[in-house]
């Protein structure tokens, strides 16, 4: 095996682990410095944002810094209201379980199921929209509902999404030290690139329609 090789890989091995816990700090702080009611949304997006540009371009030059900082203050208002979307979806879905347990049993499978079914699909959408808000340019409830058509659309890669959500949870449980370095910049790396993958796939798909239709 090449010596130079090996040394390149574990370079860009160490690189990457640097650049995640790097940007995963970042967005802790940046979500504090928000009040973290107000600095979730906007540090996420800022974190998908610097995500995006690694794997979709594959530049490792990227200012990482410069380019949270300034997501984050272009994209604070619009963010949050994002954010107060997912809050309050959030919210009335709990508030539907609370009462789940107060209805009568004649009801309870059917509203539960219909409940488990709405709740599918929120966390379905929620798994795309950071992705599409930093990758197309939309109107705003647009954002909302194509994150959960593309995730309809594209079953294998919402379920490695659900199934890469589950084993990094179970490895964190068992090593909570890494959750302050790689917890939330782990997490959007796996949200993103599968992403991308459905953002190909559905264009590709477009572009053989387009084709088609053009020599018709």
């Amino acid at each position: 095996m090449n010596s130079s090789w090996l040394e390149g890989r574990i370079y860009g091995i160490c690189e990457w682990i640097t650049k995640l816990a790097y940007v995963n700090i970042l967005w802790w702080l940046f979500t504090l410095a928000g009040a973290i009611v107000f600095g979730v949304a906007p540090a996420t997006v800022a974190l998908f944002t610097v995500v995006r540009k690694w794997l979709l371009f594959n530049d490792n030059d990227v200012p990482i810094f410069k380019t949270f900082l300034s997501t984050y203050k272009k994209e604070f208002l619009r963010a949050n209201k994002i954010g107060l979307y997912i809050g309050g979806g959030a919210y009335i879905l709990y508030i539907d379980f609370l009462y789940l347990a107060n209805i009568g049993k004649a009801f309870q499978l059917a509203f539960s199921v219909f409940l488990c079914v709405i709740l599918v699909f929120y966390a379905i959408t929620l798994l795309y929209l950071f992705p599409i808000y930093v990758h197309y340019e939309l109107r705003f409830l647009q954002y909302i509902k194509y994150s959960f058509f593309i995730g309809m659309a594209n079953p294998l890669m919402t379920l490695t999404m659900f199934f890469s959500i589950i084993l990094l949870t179970v490895l964190f449980m068992y090593i909570p030290g890494l959750i302050p370095f790689f917890s939330i910049s782990s997490l959007s790396v796996v949200l993103m690139w599968c992403a991308l993958k459905g953002f190909r796939k559905i264009e590709e798909k477009q572009n053989a329609i387009n084709r088609s239709n053009s020599q018709a």
